[in-house]
């Protein structure tokens, strides 16, 4: 159990991955600040009610409000982002200014505030279109606005690095299963939705390969970075996947069918973007002893019974997509 003292604010904390992080550092001692604009409600945070929660509405681009948030807080983790289109396709512009000006406050904040531990959600789309296995010594190779960005962000928050101010890095595969702040935009997600409701799925390319991760095991890996020993992650950077999860659309199609055997599946003919790749998280297995504890099956049928059950009333709206 952490140090009852320990205040840990978690900015975006709202969403996909903050909504299942959140209870996690509750349970373990933590005192958890959230900080979101709730452009997609609240109903990640609703069922939580905890003494050692504190909720904050705000923007990411208000620098007073950031400031005050950073204030008293012992670690951070920065979550919030605009990712690829938000509603009716952002601004370039916009993308800009949260995921790296006004992120760069956050870390300038932190900093002044006297923060020690700094987590930075990054992506492994910052290796672009690389094959093989890719070790965090890969050298990235963005192919989007929002991968580049992703790195710039990671540059500027490791050269922060200090003997008072310890940053991580977590460049997180794509993620699946149920939150209780949906997305429905992730690519396995997305595929379950299509075969659950309108029994059909199309793959513009069944080979494309993707490195998957369920977000329990992805906020579990940001805890384990957040109460590791600061010499072992202090200015780190870690890949995220899922042991044996770094596989092709198709096969994540072939599993889906195994839940859903009514399901019809086309392939568009597209050449694949990726070829044979793996992504290694063999650094935090070694130094966070970090083990995944749910595979893709298990994650696909925990979203297929949100489904059945109406936890999700309807998936195809804007709030449980973050892309729209």
């Amino acid at each position: 159990m952490n140090d009852s003292s320990t205040t840990v604010l978690l900015i975006g904390g709202a969403g996909y991955l903050g909504s299942v992080l959140t209870p996690i550092l509750l349970d373990q001692g933590y005192n958890v600040k959230v900080y979101d604009n709730f452009l997609f409600g609240s109903v990640g945070l609703d069922s939580i009610k905890h003494p050692n929660l504190k909720i904050i509405k705000g923007d990411i681009c208000n620098v007073k409000a950031i400031s005050k948030a950073c204030e008293g807080v012992d670690s951070v983790v920065l979550m919030a982002a605009i990712v690829g289109r938000r509603l009716n396709d952002v601004q370039r512009s916009t993308m800009r200014d949260i995921n790296l000006l006004a992120s760069s406050v956050v870390v300038d904040a932190a900093i002044e505030h006297g923060v020690e531990r700094f987590i930075f959600t990054s992506s492994d789309n910052v290796y672009g279109t690389a094959s093989g296995v890719i070790y965090e010594t890969a050298v990235p190779e963005p192919k989007t606005l929002y991968s580049r960005l992703k790195l710039r962000m990671e540059e500027r928050i490791i050269n922060a690095k200090n003997r008072d101010f310890h940053p991580s890095i977590l460049r997180i595969g794509s993620c699946f299963g149920f939150s209780p702040r949906m997305r429905f935009d992730l690519p396995a997600n997305q595929l379950l939705r299509e075969a659950a409701i309108k029994k059909e799925i199309h793959l513009p390319s069944g080979e494309e390969k993707r490195a998957f991760i369920h977000v329990k095991d992805a906020a579990r890996a940001i805890y384990l970075c957040l109460s590791g020993h600061l010499n072992l992650v202090s200015g780190e950077i870690f890949n995220i996947c899922g042991e044996g999860q770094c596989v092709s659309m198709q096969e994540v199609t072939n599993k889906i069918s195994s839940l859903l055997s009514d399901t019809s599946v086309t392939t568009g003919g597209k050449t694949a973007e990726v070829n044979d790749y793996k992504l290694s998280s063999s650094k935090i297995v070694k130094l966070l002893d970090f083990e995944t504890e749910h595979d893709i099956e298990s994650g696909l049928a925990e979203v297929l019974e949100a489904i059945r059950s109406r936890q999700v009333a309807d998936p195809y709206s804007l709030q449980f997509n973050n892309n729209g």
